[in-house]
């Protein structure tokens, strides 16, 4: 029997929780012994591990170093015991801490997988230091070449970046379709429920820009389209923790005085419970990117039903049809954003809940994903 382990450290912290349990599941309903190391449990499955702590701030840098070095070897101290031979890795970026993760499981006799996430920090750091620069390439082209068994992308434009980064994966490479959230949302609050909640008016159309915040997410361009469309019956809701743009202080330089009491700042880590209230209250959700290889965020307000109006990025345009299942607006440009807005509030031909979830369905099922997994992890 196959026998594999997934390493997720992120886990719970950014909503990488759901993703794993659900890669984790459908590789072991394809008869792969499956086993996931995380900071988190899940009832009554014993192949989930907890075996780093869940932390949302408040501990020193050397204790948290500390605790996941502790997690990693606790991990290690598992795949020994499990006897497994593929190690599969969610990769955001190129850096010392993940070189030495992956040389502990070739030291381990793992085979690796690599599901790389984020091809944008395969780029030059910000702000560029040249040293770190060199030995962040240098472990780039360890960890992406010959010790790679498989890597995977979840865009045909992310595997497209990561060749130019890493030619020799060619034949080492597969892209994955994202799969859905459609059993995320919980049975109880409604949609009126929790947009009494939040206290969004009757008549008002709240969208709703979710996740982590930062200069690449493009909140500046979304707000500099609030300010063009000036409609007082239409609220944005922002949620989810800053981390290298301060979004008060971007509403209070882009916005008039009165747009920005149209602005609700929810600045901090989200829990799963206030998440769903959001995405159920929202009547769209938008995805203002400057640039994006594949989107969690994306999929959760397609798999609520939400219209989404994104950024015109490839990776944006190999999910969304632009007026089928959703709204595309040109990249960077806050005043055709501010027109995709108004059309979604004027458009009485706005896309249908059954336009949203048939894609969903027939493309993006975690089923499909395991079963284009399945091929690499033979013996």
């Amino acid at each position: 029997m196959t026998k594999s382990a997934i390493l997720d450290y992120v886990g719970r912290k950014a909503g990488m929780d759901y993703f794993s349990v659900r890669m984790h599941h459908e590789l072991c309903k394809l008869g792969v012994a499956n086993t996931l190391y995380t900071n988190f449990e899940v009832p009554h499955d014993l192949g989930v591990r907890q075996v780093f702590t869940f932390e949302l701030g408040g501990v020193s840098k050397a204790k948290a170093t500390l605790r996941h070095a502790l997690g990693i070897l606790r991990a290690f101290e598992g795949i020994r015991r499990e006897k497994s031979q593929h190690f599969i890795f969610h990769y955001f970026k190129g850096g010392l801490r993940e070189a030495l993760v992956l040389e502990l499981a070739r030291w381990h006799g793992q085979r690796i997988h690599l599901l790389v996430h984020d091809v944008e920090r395969l780029d030059q750091s910000t702000p560029q230091n040249w040293f770190k620069d060199l030995l962040d390439n240098f472990l780039r082209r360890r960890m992406l070449g010959r010790g790679c068994h498989h890597a995977y992308t979840f865009s045909q434009a992310a595997a497209d970046e990561l060749l130019q980064h890493a030619p020799g994966l060619k034949d080492r490479l597969t892209v994955l379709r994202h799969g859905h959230f459609l059993d995320l949302p919980l049975p109880v609050p409604t949609q009126a429920q929790a947009r009494k909640e939040l206290q969004i008016k009757e008549g008002t159309m709240a969208l709703l820009f979710f996740g982590q915040i930062k200069a690449s997410k493009g909140l500046d361009i979304l707000l500099e389209a609030m300010n063009l469309v000036h409609d007082p019956d239409i609220h944005l809701i922002i949620a989810g923790s800053a981390r290298d743009v301060d979004p008060q202080a971007l509403i209070q330089s882009l916005l008039d005085p009165s747009v920005q009491n149209q602005i609700h700042l929810h600045n901090r880590y989200i829990s799963d419970q206030e998440r769903d209230a959001l995405f159920k209250a929202c009547d769209a959700l938008v995805i203002p990117y400057r640039r994006i290889y594949n989107s969690g965020v994306l999929m959760m307000g397609l798999s609520y039903g939400k219209t989404v109006i994104a950024s015109d990025l490839p990776a944006n345009c190999e999910i969304i049809q632009n007026g089928v299942n959703g709204y595309l607006f040109e990249d960077g440009n806050p005043s055709d954003l501010a027109q995709n807005i108004l059309r979604l509030k004027n458009d009485s031909k706005r896309p249908t809940f059954e336009d949203i979830m048939n894609p969903l369905r027939a493309q993006h099922s975690w089923d499909l994903m395991a079963q284009q997994m399945k091929p690499f992890l033979g013996h």
